[in-house]
């Protein structure tokens, strides 16, 4: 029986050469008349430098900060987004369904497995960029995180590393 695909959600770095993985975001949500929820999962900073900004800044400035940050990357990933329809889609050929986007603070994995769930995703893409074996024994990689916890289907795209 075939999966209905009416939600994807595309979990991106935002870092170099990331495009492909989207790519095959969109070929999919094109594919599939699906919605796409972009989504960047912001790393948490260490309790250390946490207990740092606390001692140096206000916490009302300390939390409009953080809203500048999120409301930046929503803002960059709206530029992408609109850079790549232009650039890579025919003319005539657009989003099913305009892009959702999420930012959210936490461990990538996490968050990408929550939001799977709470959004109610019927697939995950993502890409993987190269790394050497040792970190993946002691660290594991985002990916492999997901792909082994995730209730639905997962679509790794190999990433060149960033130089």
């Amino acid at each position: 029986m075939l999966q209905t695909i009416k939600r994807i959600l595309y979990a991106s770095d935002l870092g170099q050469g990331s495009r492909p993985a989207f790519r095959y975001a969109v070929n999919e949500a094109i594919r599939h008349d699906a919605e796409i929820i972009f989504l960047h999962a912001v790393e948490p900073i260490s309790e250390l430098t946490e207990d740092i900004i606390e001692d140096y800044l206000p916490e009302k400035l300390s939390k409009k900060h953080s809203e500048q940050i999120m409301q930046s990357r929503k803002l960059r990933i709206k530029e992408r987004i609109e850079s790549f329809v232009q650039s890579e889609l025919d003319a005539g050929v657009e989003l099913p369904k305009p892009a959702t986007i999420k930012v959210s603070i936490g461990q990538p994995h996490r968050i990408i497995l929550e939001k799977a769930k709470t959004m109610a995703v019927d697939m995950i893409v993502m890409g993987d960029r190269e790394s050497n074996s040792i970190s993946r024994i002691f660290l594991g990689s985002t990916a492999q995180k997901v792909i082994h916890q995730s209730q639905v289907p997962v679509l790794i795209v190999p990433l060149k590393k960033e130089k």
